[in-house]
């Protein structure tokens, strides 16, 4: 490929100042010579594909990365992907020939700063939340990355060769005389189904009140983590059986669910401009459609996001694969997948007009998303900032917040992030409920909830097992209320109050000991919604990364008159035929 395109683009430099009445012909050869080149690469392309994998594997089984199987299985899945990735999207006459100057442009360059300036033009002036109403409240239960293992084993080594253990016919390590137990392990180990079946009864018997409206936000990840030999169908039957169990409990609240990276295959992808993965939205929007109703589950099965309302509130869930950076897909084009972000604007616009809350709920943090990306939706929720009340998100299987900023850098909404019920990677099996204003939709507090594995696991089959209440939010960090404002001067006491900074990186683990002692690190996760921002305030030089640079930028299709007429009329003709 490469050896085609250098000399396209030396020869397209020599003639590119060609007279107008030369431009067709340059153009029409241009697109000829790409195609030619396109069916020159597919007959290549496997044995591309083969050579890279190689090249992967030996670099990854000599790192000592992990042992040659799971190097092989994982590359086996991605390899394929990162290359149609980066073909789509560079070996195309639409990229080539505008930039030897042989075509005209095919796409503008979408700037990030017109979409924030465009999108805070109408910001009101004042967007504090109102005061808490305090006469009523509602509760909102939060589960993510529940990764059940459906080969678990009892008493099989915790410490392992590969990167999930608590399974048959694993080699172990080194030497660990603890063995896998029958409730989990906090180790690299994914929660027994048996396990998730007792949380639902738990949620049914100890924390859902009868009295109360209750809503249970379920923000995916459901398969377990042995990404590197997995499947379409390997993926579905977690989510499947999770769906049942949730189903069959009759639990009495409203679930709202949304898909993790790891509902994908392989692990993070999805091609948002193809229909190769349309079957995933096909198999969640009939397993959820009791929850969603006919309309809404049509609306996730076209588009991956959807919204709901209650009363006085609207939940927009959203699919975080269009914002993901390990989706490689996404190389062909960023610019805002699926529509997203354009069809938030308009629902944040609706809830506007009628003083409605709204919360956000997703499975990847924005914190971990492309930063282009990212920036727009920051712009966005300041925008709205009065009517976004909570972003609820998961992924990091650790228990903490993040501050989203406005232009002014004071800070404006909160994400609140949640910890994992499963116990990957050296986590106890955690969820949280949050109390929330009814009126104003303001969570007031949550509390966090943790099942002592060792306690449960002495007690063996028999056990009924009971999550303990480890804090509430207000006690724990010793606020009153839950503003942004609030939550910004935790962080500032962070370098001046050591037993706090301990709760944080204590909790961030869920409960299963100390990371590090560093308050500058907690700071600025806490502070920040946008990977670059956390890097500046962590005093990192910025450097773009392999992947930014062959990251392409966000674009538009420009409006071609005379190739819109020639359609016209091409349909015209076919029409006049028929």
């Amino acid at each position: 490929m490469n050896k085609y395109i250098v000399l396209l683009i030396l020869f397209g430099v020599c003639f590119s100042s060609s007279l107008s009445n030369q431009e067709k012909f340059f153009c029409k050869q241009c697109h000829k010579f790409v195609h030619t080149i396109q069916k020159v690469e597919n007959f290549w392309d496997k044995s591309i594909v083969w050579f890279l994998e190689l090249v992967a594997e030996g670099i990854c089984a000599y790192a000592k990365i992990e042992k040659h199987s799971v190097c092989k299985g994982a590359i086996h899945e991605m390899t394929p992907v990162i290359f149609e990735g980066i073909q789509t999207r560079y070996l195309d006459e639409d990229f080539i020939c505008p930039l030897i100057r042989w075509c005209p442009k095919v796409y503008e360059e979408l700037k990030l700063e017109d979409y924030i300036s465009n999108i805070l033009k109408d910001k009101p002036q004042n967007t504090r939340w109102p005061e808490i109403d305090g006469t009523d409240t509602i509760e909102i239960i939060h589960v993510s990355d529940i990764h059940t293992d459906l080969l678990y084993k009892e008493g099989t080594t915790q410490n392992c060769d590969e990167p999930v253990c608590c399974r048959e016919g694993l080699e172990e390590k080194s030497y660990n005389r603890k063995k896998a137990g029958y409730w989990g392990s906090d180790r690299n180990c994914d929660l027994p189904e048996r396990t998730f079946e007792q949380f639902v009864n738990f949620l049914k018997t100890d924390v859902i009140n009868p009295n109360k409206k209750t809503f249970l936000f379920w923000t995916g990840d459901n398969a377990p983590h042995d990404v590197w030999k997995q499947g379409r169908e390997y993926n579905f039957q977690n989510s499947r059986r999770i769906t049942e169990i949730f189903k069959k409990a009759n639990l009495g609240v409203t679930i709202i669910p949304q898909v993790g990276n790891h509902e994908m295959f392989p692990v993070d992808q999805y091609d948002y401009m193809t229909d190769k993965d349309s079957g995933l939205r096909v198999e969640f929007s009939k397993m959820w459609k009791e929850w969603l109703g006919d309309e809404t589950a049509q609306f996730f099965r076209e588009n991956g996001f959807y919204a709901l309302e209650f009363d006085n509130f609207k939940v927009i869930a959203y699919d975080s694969q269009v914002c993901n950076p390990d989706n490689w897909y996404l190389l062909k084009d960023p610019t805002d997948p699926s529509g997203f972000l354009e069809w938030a604007e308009q629902e944040l616009k609706k809830s506007e007009l009628k003083d409605q809350a709204v919360y956000f709920m997703a499975h990847i943090y924005t914190q971990e998303c492309l930063v282009p990306w990212a920036r727009r939706f920051n712009a966005l929720i300041e925008r709205y900032s009065y009517n976004v009340r909570a972003q609820i998100y998961g992924h990091a299987h650790g228990e903490f917040f993040n501050l989203y900023k406005g232009q002014n850098g004071k800070p404006m909404n909160i994400a609140y992030i949640s910890s994992s019920l499963t116990t990957y990677n050296n986590k106890l099996p955690s969820f949280r409920k949050f109390i929330v204003d009814a009126k104003t939709m303001i969570p007031l507090n949550y509390y966090q909830y943790r099942l002592d594995l060792d306690k449960y696991n002495y007690i063996g089959e028999g056990a009924i097992l009971k999550w303990d209440i480890v804090f509430d939010f207000l006690t724990e960090y010793g606020v009153t209320k839950m503003y942004p404002e609030d939550l910004h001067g935790i962080t500032e006491r962070l370098f001046n109050e050591p037993e706090l900074l301990k709760k944080f990186d204590f909790n961030q683990n869920s409960g299963t000991g100390l990371a590090f002692d560093d308050a500058l690190e907690y700071f600025c996760l806490l502070n920040n919604s946008i990977k670059d921002e956390y890097r500046v305030c962590k005093g990192y030089v910025m450097k773009k990364s392999w992947t930014e640079y062959i990251s392409p930028g966000w674009r538009k299709r420009i409006d071609n008159p005379e190739k819109n007429d020639k359609k016209k009329k091409t349909k015209k003709k076919k029409q006049q035929k028929e």
